[in-house]
């Protein structure tokens, strides 16, 4: 017993280090820093800066409307442990990856013993998707933990009969709504397992103790709500309602989720367009059912099937309903789930000698195609420092004078430079304050022509000259620096008047 004892101990240790060193290496180098992670690091640097805390978070990809705060709240304290270093966000999230692989492995190994568990997190350590999402500052990427956190709280408070668990799963749930509003379909799937797999005269305290649980940590952004009327909830119920021509319209379920399965398992593994994914998401489904139907009269082997397969299942059923395209971060809050299910496959192959002998090759397999697509097989984008780099010069070159500041991009925005022009002490003067002598406008685009671009950045500065052009050497980046044509009189000192 002390060598399988050792053999589990030294297994455990190898897969923290591996869920570190995917979410860690090189992780500033990795960092994806555009203009929307820009805008957040004005916003928490703002809470130091100015005492000022949001009760607004991001701006959801689509929809007009905001998330609650809570992202936010969260990743700001990092933000200024590093020293408002842009890294320290992504630390952040990458703790709660390492962290999510950590609770896939304890719920599993409570549930149906280590080696499926093992098995099930090495898996999920290593997921190119997952990798990838659990590496940067963005808000739906610490919702894999959340969303797992609330389906293990469920397991726990149905099987051990706690009411604090629930109180616990629907606190997890109020953090994930404000993640991202996909996790709504959270709500389904617990209310679901609650009905299959408790007593009628218990769903009443039960939803109860949840709801309340949900109200404490969604009950920032709900009091912003109230106090201005529901601005977002409105946008929201718009937004839902409108009709659409994209997203999926069929009717025919089955269909729907083993197409939308085999989409989602594709973009975990990172195979595209083979038989492989498929096969594996009738495996996984089938499995659990199989497994859901041997062990009906175990108590807690039933309920954790059944939590997976809904989790799973109808986590795929539910994006239905969504009117939209549904990109591969939509699936953030069912990260987990497939893994769930496969670790519960797993123990059922664990049965058998040749079924055990398949899970370990299968698993290694997957881990040696998942080190093979890895993050570091592409070099790093260093975007962090690129930015850094260009609004140092940007300073240089406005000679440290007040300046107004533009972007000509295709696919950005200017917050990044506008954080490190801030915190370097640049800040920029906006147009709508007032017009200053200079124009430092930064080109991403491969053809530049600041002069009449209709970027209101450089049409509210008015009519202009190039007084300075630069190209920042390896880099491929330009900036120009504008001043007022002198032949018309100059509006420096006011302000400029949009529309």
């Amino acid at each position: 017993m002390s060598k399988f004892k050792k053999l589990e101990l030294i297994l455990l240790i190898a897969l923290v280090i591996t869920a570190i060193f995917f979410r860690f290496w090189q992780i500033r180098d990795y960092v994806v820093f555009l203009g929307d992670e820009g805008r957040d690091m004005i916003v928490m640097r703002q809470i130091f800066t100015e005492r000022h805390l949001p009760f607004l978070g991001p701006t959801a990809s689509v929809g007009g409307f905001y998330l609650g705060p809570i992202y936010y709240w969260m990743a700001a304290p990092f933000l200024f442990i590093f020293r408002f270093d842009p890294v320290g966000p992504s630390v952040m999230v990458a703790i709660f990856g390492v962290l999510t692989v950590l609770l896939l492995y304890k719920f599993l190994k409570e549930a149906v013993g280590f080696w499926p568990a093992i098995l099930a997190g090495f898996l999920y350590s290593t997921a190119p998707l997952v990798v990838r999402y659990s590496r940067s500052s963005w808000n739906p990427n610490p919702l894999p933990f959340f969303s797992l956190l609330m389906i293990y709280c469920l397991y726990l408070g149905i099987s051990r009969k706690k009411l604090t668990y629930f109180l616990a799963a629907g606190a997890s749930l109020g953090v994930a709504i404000q993640l991202h509003y996909l996790a709504t379909i959270l709500i389904a799937i617990f209310g679901l397992i609650v009905l299959l797999n408790t007593k009628f005269k218990r769903w009443p305290l039960i939803f109860l103790i949840f709801t309340l649980g949900l109200f404490i940590t969604f009950s920032p952004f709900l009091i912003f709500e109230i106090r201005h009327q529901f601005p977002n909830f409105k946008t929201i119920l718009e937004f839902v309602t409108r009709g659409t021509t994209v997203g999926y319209q069929t009717k025919n379920y089955s269909w729907l989720i083993s197409n939308i399965g085999n989409i989602f398992l594709e973009g975990l593994t990172g195979l595209k367009g083979t038989i492989v994914t498929k096969l594996t998401f009738w495996i996984l489904v089938l499995g659990g059912f199989f497994g859901l139907i041997k062990n009906w009269k175990n108590y807690e082997k039933r309920l954790v099937f059944s939590i997976a397969l809904i989790w799973f299942l109808g986590g795929l059923a539910g994006l239905r309903f969504y009117r939209g395209q549904v990109f591969d971060y939509y699936f953030e809050f069912m990260f987990p789930a497939p893994f769930l299910i496969a670790g519960l496959v797993f123990y059922l192959a664990w049965q058998k000698n040749i079924l055990k002998a398949i899970s370990i090759i299968v698993t290694i397999l997957s881990i040696s195609w998942f080190l093979a697509n890895g993050f570091y097989q592409t070099p790093p984008n260093r975007l962090i420092d690129q930015t850094e780099h260009v609004s140092d010069f940007v300073i240089e070159k406005s000679e440290e004078k007040p300046f107004n500041f533009a972007l000509i991009t295709d696919h950005n925005s200017d917050h990044a430079y506008r954080y490190f022009l801030e915190i370097k002490g640049s800040k920029p003067t906006e147009l709508e304050t007032m017009i200053t002598d200079q124009l430092m406008v930064v080109c991403e685009s491969k053809s530049c022509a600041p002069l009449g671009h209709p970027t209101w950045e450089i049409a509210g500065f008015g009519r202009a000259e190039i007084a300075g052009e630069w190209e920042i050497p390896n880099i491929g980046i330009r900036v120009f620096r504008l001043t007022h044509w002198p032949g018309e009189p100059s509006p420096a000192g006011k302000p400029a008047i949009k529309g």
